[in-house]
């Protein structure tokens, strides 16, 4: 008697567990970056990249056509724009960028996945990652990913040329 008493209770509790865990996975998050600097040196296939890019997406997996990019850079006082090259590693969504751009002049390095998540790449004097961001903004208690203006790289880029 007292196992028939008990089953329905347990029964219930699994459910509630059961259904509660469903719809928490149902929460659609966006798609994600992360740059890794420095980069392994004993990694033949991402050995001499600048960083790494690890993109993150809920369901699948990536491909380089997903990422878009470019270093932003002020030569001489000049504006100059270089569109990126994302190279394939031996890890899935994982991706190796290498230097692609002038080495002289001050630059900042844009890389989008699925055109709705952005990380601003500051480089320092020598050429290295200096700091990484992912611009948010909060949207029920939560920081998404937001669109990063034109204007946003243009006052990111000034910022690094006045630290020179």
């Amino acid at each position: 008697m007292l196992r028939r008493s008990l089953a329905p209770a347990f029964l219930l509790v699994l459910a509630a567990t059961t259904v509660g865990a469903a719809h928490a996975t149902r929460f659609k998050w966006p798609p994600w970056l992360s740059i890794e600097s420095p980069v392994n040196p004993f990694d033949a296939a991402t050995r001499d990249a600048l960083f790494l890019v690890r993109a993150a997406v809920r369901e699948g997996t990536t491909s380089v056509a997903d990422l878009s990019g470019s270093a932003e850079g002020l030569v001489d006082g000049k504006r100059q724009s270089v569109a990126l090259r994302f190279e394939t590693t031996t890890r899935p969504d994982v991706y190796a960028v290498r230097r692609q751009w002038p080495a002289s002049g001050t630059w900042v390095v844009r890389v989008t996945l699925l055109r709705t998540t952005t990380a601003i790449v500051t480089l320092d004097r020598s050429g290295a990652v200096a700091g990484v961001r992912v611009p948010t903004q909060m949207n029920s208690g939560m920081p998404l990913p937001r669109a990063v203006a034109a204007r946003e790289i243009d006052s990111t880029l000034a910022d690094a040329a006045a630290r020179r």
